[in-house]
């Protein structure tokens, strides 16, 4: 679904699933209501007239109610239309905010998929935009560098994470005992429960150890049922310590060594860190207006800005000075999405040491693990009055820098599909050619500029045929290229 470009659109549509497809959906006063205000200043930015109708919500709800009964009943309806056609206005344009919070709960609460779809998120994350005057309660109006959807999107996140966890606390509370939970957990749903309990990097990695040894070695007879696992005995826990020092000794971990004590210790933080995040309660957006000290963290902030100029022009810097063999992987990796295995057969040639999947793997995980620490030293520099620091902040940062990292690589690649539709028809090919081979020859183009650039060949690219295919068709559509004869 391409993203709303006119003023008007934004503020006056609506995002619509059906059973097809997805469109905007405009409601005829609101865009009437809009068509009239950006007569009155055609030049407005889209922030602009968000922060307008917010002032026009926050000046209603600051009208003194001691008016005489007479007065409040003269000015009560068109107060009332007022403020209906604000939060609307506001309502439709946050709905691509609601969009990424929809998209991005989905994706967090991937072990919900069974019972919650993408529309079911996006219905939650539409009921928080449709009170703007509660969720933009702490929005600093006076505050010139942030931005309302930015401001919005981590509001609508927590509104609609809190509506799910409220709805299955109960379920995640009385499903499992505590072993029976430690069996459930995925190493990744582990690895975000202890950062978001404050384990510091030193220590995640000991606790993760922890854990694989019980999830190997405790092998309870099938008979239990997982959900009330009883804890392991004695003999269990010596056989789980035998089994973590050895590993401890295999990967260097430059720590003691670990007794049955320890052991239980560090399970026990693990067990305590999944159920605080399987049942973490959210603020809801009813308690938002009890707020008077409300200070967004610098993570909020970070999310808040990250569209803007500084952020982009630094994620640009950091990756155009960054090694060219990080260039290519991340190109191939976000900007045209391959998998591991696929930029390895197209890059192994020019680079040995990247011949498989794990190789690529590797080293995509020690570039972005550098270009994180970069960012962090120049944000943190740049703006010493919103520092970012600590393993939980760094955990959520890092996705939110892969985004603009992906945002910039799938523009570079459509700046080279651009030049190539210019050479197309400076080159006066365009009336020797029928318009599917014409864009036969983009393709074939664009081939030749990518082998180059990725310091390959067009046969090695072959493997990603399909994918460079779906690319090209996006843009084509998404620029609504059409060539005639």
């Amino acid at each position: 679904m391409k993203q709303r470009e006119d003023i008007v659109k934004k503020f006056s549509t609506f995002f619509c699933f059906n059973s097809k497809n997805c469109c905007w959906q405009a409601e005829l006063e609101l865009e009437h209501s809009m068509q009239y205000l950006v007569q009155s200043d055609p030049d407005a930015k889209a922030e602009f007239w968000a922060r307008y109708f917010l002032k026009v919500l926050r000046e209603i709800s600051s009208i003194p109610t001691h008016h005489s009964h007479t007065i409040a009943q003269m000015h009560a309806p068109a107060t009332h239309r007022s403020q209906l056609r604000a939060e609307k206005h506001i309502s439709a344009y946050l709905q691509e905010a609601c969009l990424w919070a929809a998209q991005k709960a989905h994706k967090r609460l991937s072990y919900l998929k069974h019972k919650y779809v993408l529309e079911d998120y996006f219905q939650i994350a539409n009921l928080a935009s449709c009170l703007p005057a509660k969720l933009l309660k702490t929005f600093n109006l006076e505050y010139s560098q942030s931005n309302i959807e930015g401001y919005a999107k981590t509001a609508i996140l927590r509104f609609v994470s809190d509506k799910i966890y409220c709805q299955d606390i109960e379920a995640k509370r009385q499903k499992f005992s505590d072993y029976g939970l430690l069996k459930d957990l995925s190493a990744k749903e582990l690895k975000e429960a202890l950062i978001l309990q404050g384990i510091t990097s030193s220590q995640l990695d000991l606790h993760s150890l922890a854990w694989r040894c019980f999830d190997d070695i405790y092998q309870p007879d099938r008979s239990q049922v997982s959900r009330i696992l009883e804890p392991p005995n004695q003999e269990d826990l010596q056989q789980i310590v035998a089994y973590y020092n050895k590993q401890r000794d295999r990967l260097n971990f430059p720590t003691a060594i670990a007794t049955t004590e320890t052991i239980q210790a560090m399970l026990t933080t693990c067990i305590q860190a999944a159920r605080d995040r399987r049942t973490m309660q959210f603020l809801p957006l009813d308690n938002y207006s009890n707020i008077s000290d409300f200070i967004p963290t610098p993570l909020d902030t970070a999310i808040q800005i990250e569209e803007q100029e500084q952020v982009k022009s630094l994620i640009v810097k950091l990756f155009t000075s960054m090694p060219i063999a990080g260039q290519i992987l991340f190109t191939l990796w976000q900007g045209l999405n391959l998998t591991q295995a696929e930029i390895a057969a197209i890059v192994q040639h020019k680079y040995p040491e990247m011949q498989k999947q794990y190789q690529v793997a590797r080293q995509l995980g020690r570039y972005t693990t550098k270009l994180l620490q970069d960012f962090l030293q120049e944000w943190n520099q740049l703006n010493p009055d919103i520092q970012v620091q600590g393993d939980r902040d760094l955990e959520y940062l890092k996705n939110s820098l892969i985004e603009c990292l992906r945002s910039h690589c799938v523009q570079s690649l459509n700046s080279i599909l651009e030049k190539i539709k210019i050479q197309l028809f400076d080159e006066n090919k365009v009336t020797s050619f029928q318009e599917q081979e014409i864009q036969k020859n983009l393709i074939d183009y664009f081939y030749q500029e990518l082998a180059v650039n990725m310091n390959t060949t067009k046969k090695s690219l072959s493997v990603a045929e399909a994918k460079i295919a779906t690319f090209i068709h996006e843009w084509l559509k998404s620029e609504q290229v059409v060539f005639k004869i």
